[in-house]
């Protein structure tokens, strides 16, 4: 299963297997990684039960995984070595588990909402790609995607507004390309060829089964940026 928590904001993906190596018990444990896309501060600590798991996480990059243990655990951000925001994220974590979060500002203060998510598994000799748009700065855009099964551009989803999620798009193994352009309506639909184009993020090679979410974010210094994130 996968899921996707969203909002101040938490994109999880969530995968299980079992533990056989014949060692006896070990405590069950589910991982945490983080997208820091908060404009208000500059680095991020990440707190889960109180205790920091992830400090200075700079604006525009991504953690390695930390674990976590299984069970209801809450998760803290904060400016690093700040006051940890009053919104926190009340967490089930599972055994053998992926959570990704994507941390955003909402009136400058840091705020997670979750929504799930249960479309990124793709079928079998198949691959799978979806948009995220936390760039809060970017103004309207349309998104564009190349999959491996066609040639031209096609429009991704409309409108894209900011924390808008397109969900998975499925096509064949090869190579996925995503592109953003300023927002432009002909006949109230995005027109065949971008205009304005603001980012073109580079080609995503994707095998059978493997799955990606472009996380759209404000780049340093003005315009807009992407973090590339393997679901699969």
């Amino acid at each position: 299963m996968r899921g996707l928590l969203i909002g101040g904001v938490l994109l999880a993906a969530v995968s299980c297997s079992g533990n056989g190596d014949g060692m006896g018990p070990v405590a069950a444990t589910g991982s945490l990684r983080v997208i820091q896309a908060a404009e208000s501060t500059a680095t991020l600590d990440v707190l889960v039960d109180g205790g920091v798991v992830i400090n200075g996480l700079g604006t525009g990059t991504i953690s390695s995984p930390v674990t976590v243990p299984v069970g209801q655990r809450v998760i803290g951000f904060r400016p690093a070595g700040g006051t940890t925001s009053p919104n926190l994220l009340q967490l089930a974590v599972l055994a053998d588990s992926e959570y990704t979060a994507v941390v955003i500002d909402s009136s400058t203060v840091l705020n997670p909402i979750a929504l799930t998510d249960s479309g990124g598994i793709p079928a079998a000799g198949k691959t799978k790609l979806q948009v995220a748009n936390f760039a809060s700065l970017a103004g309207p855009i349309d998104v564009y995607r190349r999959q491996p099964d066609f040639d031209g551009l096609v429009d991704l989803m409309f409108p894209f507004d900011y924390r808008a999620v397109s969900g998975y798009v499925q096509s064949d193994p090869g190579e996925w390309q995503v592109l953003v352009a300023t927002e432009a309506r002909i006949g109230g639909v995005p027109p065949d060829v971008p205009q304005d184009t603001l980012l073109i993020v580079e080609p995503i090679s994707l095998a059978a089964g493997q799955a990606v979410t472009v996380v759209l974010l404000d780049k340093a210094g003005g315009g807009i940026d992407a973090v590339v994130m393997r679901d699969r």
